[in-house]
């Protein structure tokens, strides 16, 4: 008998374009398409986010309620039942707190996306007990599925987890990316799509602008949900006396019209200091954009050597290669074979032939 699979995460919004509601949608929608007529997956998630790219023949969609008082607990609690109830399956989910005791029942890869909170920008105190907590269910996995070698890398060497329990899968482009557009008509100079955060480090690209003298006007956009530091970052855009016009977004509503946004863009920046992949690298070279981004590990995993690298530490000399950037003459294309390992449909190719090689039943 054929496996059958579980995509679960109550982190999943219909209406947000956030890397992880991408891979979510993306990698199940691809995911049907490659597995067997008698084959199954079924979709756990809140109520209320239903996708259309749900809409297929071999997929279930199961909905939890969003409870008003201590939901991520009465989340767990209902989760459990759930597991307990489906036959043996397996499951990919990345829902924190993990029952473990209901996957036990399963084949269970745990979804990790990047481990922030072991970082300085983590989301919880140091000593917290919930991070310990998060620590010490992950060693207990039977699995994970990361997104990218250097994650892999820091879950073995900062939580300790052993490395053959690990497979990277990594995020990748839906196909309406591909081809590069022929359209020269590009009135945005410079592009950063990110969460407002301080790890996303928009400071830094502000103040590089801020030793802008030239004639010619700028234009910049920045579109991210606010995390915390989008009021800071607005009153520094604020104060810039120079010839640079900047239009902050909240959100995109389609993936149609982020792709707007990388079609109309000569140049993206990202001056990002922690990443667990970095999905906008590969979007924006997919679209003909330049790209430019800081010297961290997981950025030369993912850009290679198709995209430019920056201190993040030095706003003068970000100036100048944004300069320098725009002023050369228009990108040469890349190599598709650069793009194939970023197809979903050839991750999740890879994935349903991994998973098969198992036999949960």
């Amino acid at each position: 008998m054929a496996n059958n699979f579980l995509f679960c995460s109550f982190y999943y919004k219909s209406n947000l374009k956030t890397g992880a509601n991408k891979r979510f949608e993306n990698i199940i929608s691809s995911f049907a398409k490659h597995i067997s007529d008698e084959q199954r997956i079924i979709v756990l998630i809140k109520k209320g986010n239903i996708s259309d790219r749900f809409i297929h023949d071999k997929i279930d969609v199961h909905e939890v309620s969003r409870f008003p008082f201590f939901d991520r607990l009465f989340t767990f609690v209902s989760y459990s039942f759930r597991l307990m109830s489906y036959k043996k399956m397996i499951v990919v989910t990345d829902f924190m707190p993990i029952p473990l005791l209901a996957l036990s029942k399963h084949l269970h890869f745990q979804l990790i996306h990047d481990i922030r909170n072991f970082t300085k920008f983590k989301r919880v105190d140091l000593f917290s007990f919930g991070k310990i907590i998060q620590k010490m269910q992950w060693k207990k996995c039977q699995n994970i599925i990361t997104v990218s070698d250097f994650t892999k890398k820091e879950l073995t060497q900062k939580c300790k987890i052993e490395p053959e329990k690990i497979i990277v899968s990594p995020n990748g482009i839906d196909r309406s990316y591909l081809p590069v557009p022929s359209n020269n008509n590009r009135d945005i100079d410079i592009l950063y799509i990110a969460t407002f955060e301080k790890r996303k480090n928009h400071q830094l690209l502000v103040e590089a602008l801020e030793n802008y003298s030239g004639i010619d006007r700028l234009r910049v956009c920045l579109i991210g949900k606010d995390l915390g530091t989008k009021d800071q970052v607005i009153s520094s855009i604020n104060l810039l006396e120079n010839n640079i016009d900047v239009d902050v977004i909240d959100h995109v509503g389609t993936e149609s019209e982020l792709i707007g946004y990388y079609d109309r863009s000569n140049l993206f920046v990202s001056p990002s200091l922690y990443e667990g992949f970095g999905m906008p690298l590969v979007e924006a070279l997919s679209r003909g954009c330049k790209v430019l981004c800081t010297d961290i590990e997981v950025f030369r995993e993912v850009g290679r050597d198709h995209v430019e690298y920056f201190s993040p530490d030095d706003p003068p000399a970000l100036l100048r290669l944004i300069l320098d950037t725009l002023n050369r003459p228009k990108r040469e294309m890349i190599d598709n074979k650069f793009f194939e390992s970023y197809k979903w449909s050839n991750i999740a190719r890879d994935l349903v032939s991994y998973f098969n090689e198992y036999k949960v039943h």
